[in-house]
This record gives C-alpha cells, sequence and structure tokens, in this order.
C-alpha cells in the first residue's frame, strides 16, 4: 500500500521525459555529497589534530581565502556557461585532493600546518561544489519544474550524506584516515562524469537570472540596513551559526579527550554524520513539508531554538561524551532539516534583489562572519583560553568556574533570545509576503 502511494507521488511529480535527467542530477548531486562526506570526518580529525582551541583561527581563514577567491569566481561565472567550467572547476579541486593526498605522506600526518591548512580546503571546496551544483540546476530545469522536482535532488544530497558516512566508516580501518582522500576524489571524478551527462539538458546561456548566484555582498548589506525583516533573519543566523559553534568546539573537545587515536575519530565522526544525514533526510522529507502546510511559520521557526534549549540544558545536567554527540547530532540535524528548509522558504514570494542579493550576502559574509565571531571571539576570548575575559575575572576576583558549564548557560541564554527573535522573523514574513502580494 506504501510502495503504491509513493509510486502515485513520483508519476504524478515528474514527467515521463523527465525522468533521464532527473535521474542524473540525483545521482550527481548523491556523488558530491558523498565525497564531500568522506571528506568531512577527516576535516573534523584535523580540526582535531590542529588543536580545538584554534577552530577561530581556522574559521577566520577560511573566511578570508573565501573573499579571496569570490571575485575570481564571479569572472569565470560571468564568462563561461555553467556546462563548460564545471568540468574545469571540479578537475581543479580533484587536483587539490590528490596534492594533498600526496604531501599527507610525504610530510606526515602529524603535520599540524598541513592538518590545517587541509581544515580550511575542505571548509572552502564545501562552499563552492554545493553553489556550482545549485546554480547548474537553474539552467537545467525551469522554475515550474523546480517547484516539482528540487525536492527530489536535494534529498540526494542527504543520501550521499548518508553514503559517505557509512563508507568512511567502514573503509577507515581498512585503509587509513588519509587514503580516504583517493576514495572521496573517485567520487569528484563521477560528478565530472554525470556533469557531462546532465549538461546537454542545460541551456546556453552564461547568465541565468533564476540561477542562485548573484548580488554583490555591498548590494546585500544596503538592503540589509534598509529592513528590519532582513536585519532579524540575519540576527537569527547570526545565532544559529553562533550555538552550531558552541556544539562544534565540545564535540572537538570530548572526542579528543576519549577517542585518543586518529582513526578512531575518523570512525566516531563519520557515524554522526550518518546518523545526522538519517534525521536529516526525515526532517525534509516527511517534517517539514508537513509542517509548512499545517502550521504557522512563526511557530515552525520556533521548533529549533526550542530543541537547543533542551539539548543545552541535558548537557549542563550531564555533560558526558555520548550526551554531547547526541546533542551534537540533535543540532546539525535540525539546523539542516527543520531551520534550513523553512528559512528558505521565507524568501518566495519576494523580490529577485532579496532573494540573490541578500541572501547570497547572507549564505557568504554573514553566516562566515558569525563563524569567526563565535569561534575566535567567544570561544577563546570570552569563555575558553588562558587570556580569556573569564580567566580574567577569575583570577582578578579570586574564584574558580567551569568553563564548559559557562559556555553552556551562555548558550541557553542566546537560544531563549534566538526563540524570541525566530518568532519575530516569522510574523514579520507574513506582513511581507502579504505586502509584496498586494503590490505585484
Amino acid at each position: 500500500m506504501i510502495i503504491n502511494k509513493i509510486a502515485t507521488y513520483f508519476k504524478q511529480q515528474v514527467k515521463k521525459e523527465e525522468w533521464p535527467v532527473l535521474v542524473w542530477s540525483f545521482l550527481y548531486f548523491v556523488f558530491l555529497l558523498t565525497g564531500y562526506f568522506i571528506l568531512r570526518p577527516i576535516r573534523e580529525e584535523m580540526g582535531v589534530t590542529a588543536g580545538p582551541e584554534n577552530y577561530g583561527w581556522l574559521f577566520l581563514t577560511t573566511f578570508i581565502v573565501m573573499l579571496l577567491i569570490q571575485p575570481f569566481y564571479g569572472k569565470v561565472v560571468s564568462n563561461y556557461s555553467r556546462k563548460q567550467f564545471i568540468p574545469i572547476v571540479y578537475g581543479f579541486f580533484a587536483v587539490m585532493i590528490l596534492l594533498l593526498w600526496s604531501l599527507f605522506h610525504l610530510i606526515g600526518t602529524e603535520n599540524v600546518v598541513l592538518a590545517r591548512v587541509f581544515f580550511v580546503f575542505v571548509s572552502v571546496y564545501n562552499l563552492f561544489i554545493v553553489s556550482i551544483f545549485w546554480s547548474f540546476m537553474a539552467d537545467v530545469y525551469n522554475k515550474e519544474q523546480g517547484k516539482r522536482l528540487f525536492g527530489v535532488i536535494a534529498a540526494g544530497g542527504s543520501t550521499g550524506g548518508i553514503l559517505g558516512g557509512v563508507i568512511t566508516s567502514q573503509l577507515v580501518y581498512l585503509f587509513g584516515t588519509i587514503n580516504l582522500l583517493l576514495v572521496s576524489l573517485f567520487f569528484l571524478l563521477l560528478c565530472i562524469f554525470a556533469v557531462f551527462k546532465v549538461r546537454r539538458f542545460a541551456t546556453d546561456s552564461t547568465i541565468n537570472q533564476e540561477a542562485p548566484l548573484g548580488g554583490s555582498p555591498i548590494e546585500g548589506m544596503k538592503l540589509l540596513f534598509e529592513s528590519r525583516f532582513l536585519q532579524q533573519i540575519a540576527i537569527m543566523t547570526v545565532i544559529a551559526v553562533t550555538i552550531g559553534s558552541i556544539f562544534y568546539y565540545l564535540q572537538g573537545e570530548y572526542v579528543r579527550q576519549f577517542f585518543p587515536e586518529r582513526d578512531q575519530r575518523t570512525y566516531v565522526f563519520a557515524n554522526i554524520n550518518t546518523i545526522t544525514n538519517f534525521m536529516t533526510l526525515f526532517f525534509q522529507l516527511i517534517l517539514i513539508p508537513w509542517l509548512l502546510q499545517r502550521v504557522a511559520i512563526h511557530k515552525i521557526l520556533g521548533i529549533f531554538p526550542c530543541m537547543m534549549i533542551l539539548a543545552l540544558t541535558l548537557f549542563g545536567l550531564m555533560p558526558v561524551l555520548y550526551v554531547v554527540l547526541g546533542a551534537i547530532i540533535m543540532q546539525r540535524s535540525g539546523a539542516y532539516g527543520i531551520m534550513k528548509p523553512p528559512t528558505d522558504w521565507l524568501f518566495t514570494g519576494l523580490p529577485d534583489t532579496i532573494k540573490y542579493k541578500f541572501k547570497n550576502f547572507l549564505d557568504t559574509v554573514v553566516y562566515r562572519g558569525g563563524d569567526v565571531f563565535a569561534q575566535l571571539v567567544l570561544v577563546n576570548y570570552v569563555f575558553i583560553s588562558e587570556s580569556s575575559l573569564l580567566h580574567w575575572l577569575e583570577n582578578k576576583f579570586n574564584f574558580d568556574l567551569n568553563d564548559i558549564l559557562v559556555l553552556t548557560v551562555f548558550g541557553i541564554a542566546l537560544s531563549i533570545i534566538w526563540l524570541w527573535n525566530a518568532i519575530t522573523v516569522g510574523k514579520l514574513a507574513v506582513k511581507k509576503f502579504e505586502y509584496y502580494k498586494d503590490i505585484s
């Protein structure tokens, strides 16, 4: 009965002539995210090798590298159609992965500088490969097709995340952490093959207004200052990134303490990613679509902050390894499966300048800037490091505090503010939709 209902659903959503390109688009995203989620646990391991106390500097470097690459990337996008430059860009990343694999074997896997380089590379790599993918999909599918098919294609990403985690956890002890780079490289080469299969369905235009790229950060910043609604979305993003950074730091600290060997840590990170992607897939395909059709948007946006209040409170009461790992899984799956879909939905029905120019600014400058602020300023200089404000107060007034507990309490307080902010965003969104509907 259930299988028949699923088959009927897909028959209604997908036209007969769309199946070939849809299958290859789905596989393309599966290959892409499988390769990335093989690299991701290795990146987490390299972050531990570099030291969790250095996460702030790593994210700052990632932010700077991303800004330096953006003008070059934008020039390439404007001068070549996506179906021309995508194989070239992926080929470049393939060469970089092979180069890093060679360097690890030549210099050694415990080299801290190389571990930091790898961490930054994967962080930048992820940002660009996913942006390129969705830009390409906007060339392949028109607006009407996107409404019907993008959800199915997006599920390919979560499927790839699950597959990547399983592959890593099963092969890490057989091949070793560093040699998994070659497995990731294999999936990136499969992506290039998929591009050639899909690209004949794409248009030849070099500029596609429907593509999710566009607008400069400066234009996005101007829009931010002009709208309270956009300001609240930006605040919501920064708070979400800050809470995620707290969990990211806790993950690095606890995994380093309890799993001393590199392959052990890679295995743990891979399993975290696998469980996270299973939960994300459930949220994306079942929970959020159901909620969006039945529950007010401000209530949906309030779900994730409530989850984080619960997770941080539980960790504060029981600061043990498996509570930390469970909270991290809840945070990551909720971020991509519960918060991101309705947040992206907020931009539907709004002018293109907001959808593309402001959203580009939000996803790059605001998001990565939030990473830097949370990891470098809050975690290091306010709570954790020997030169932090908290340690200065302890020394000055001669008292001792648990750094992790104070960080957790701060996270709970921030999540409560986030809950108010998310509800505000949802209510402002309804007013924005009504306004633009009236003037359209």
